[in-house]
């Protein structure tokens, strides 16, 4: 007998989006996806952290499909604890972290390498939450050029992130990523959440007109523009707003349960 959700996937963003304002998976949206993958469908996640900062908070939340990390320069098989495929930086992507540091008085910038984010210029913003639950250290080696870089993080108050980014392509001839109000990054080339959906899709010969991905910030939109229904939170940013199809409610109140809600609807 066929199942109510059958071809339909959804992918989540994981701050602003399926995690509420405490960092947490309410028990609402546990139980909307264990349901979801129950009736026929698949789930998984699209963020921008690091493999080993995603582990704490879906322990417990069933995944079915490899989950997108770095922000699309990995995709993890979170079940078999197995990278797929993984993305590097070149050196001349390297290259920028020092030039950003020494361009701008006031910013953070960040080198994530696997399990350890190196911090290569401190302004007090580095140690937070999500870095936390990683390797934090700001001790550089001699041969951290050499070494297999996920993505260059910078980090700083708001308006001067909005410079950086207003001025990164101009200065830098390089495309950044805005992952939220006080980050830029910058990931390796053809990698982008929207880049590792599309092979998800050729992988597991999904109907991209069933995926429906969600998220909150500027690094979803080539995610939200690969999907075949995308939503944001209420709580997302405007200029993202602009490219979704729907808008739901915010991520204090339970997303994924209303937009299952709307597949049903519109089955």
């Amino acid at each position: 007998m066929k199942n109510k959700f059958d071809g339909y996937v959804i992918f989540s963003d994981l701050d602003g989006t399926l995690l509420n304002d405490n960092k947490e998976v309410s028990k609402e949206n546990k139980k909307a996806i264990k349901s979801f993958i129950e009736n026929g469908g698949q789930f998984s996640i699209a963020t921008g952290r690091a493999i080993d900062s995603v582990s704490k908070y879906i322990e417990d939340v069933k995944t079915d499909l490899p989950i997108i990390t770095y922000n699309g320069g990995t995709l993890y098989d979170y079940n078999k604890k197995k990278i797929i495929s993984e993305k590097i930086l070149d050196k001349d992507k390297k290259a920028l972290a020092y030039k950003i540091a020494d361009d701008y008085e006031n910013i953070g910038v960040e080198i994530y390498v696997g399990k350890d984010v190196y911090v290569l210029k401190d302004n007090g913003m580095s140690d937070r939450q999500a870095t936390r639950l990683l390797n934090l250290k700001y001790d550089i080696p001699e041969n951290i050029s050499s070494l297999n870089w996920n993505k260059i993080t910078t980090v700083g108050k708001i308006k001067l992130m909005d410079e950086v980014e207003s001025e990164f392509y101009d200065k830098y001839k390089t495309k950044p990523i805005r992952s939220g109000e006080c980050f830029v990054e910058i990931v390796p080339d053809n990698s982008s959440k929207g880049h590792a959906l599309n092979e998800i899709i050729k992988i597991y010969n999904l109907n991209k007109k069933k995926v429906i991905c969600v998220g909150d910030n500027m690094n979803d939109l080539e995610l939200l523009m690969e999907a075949g229904i995308s939503f944001c939170p209420e709580n997302a940013s405007n200029e993202l707003k602009k490219y979704a199809k729907h808008i739901t409610v915010n991520n204090n109140e339970h997303i994924i349960p209303h937009i299952i809600k709307w597949i049903e609807t519109n089955l």
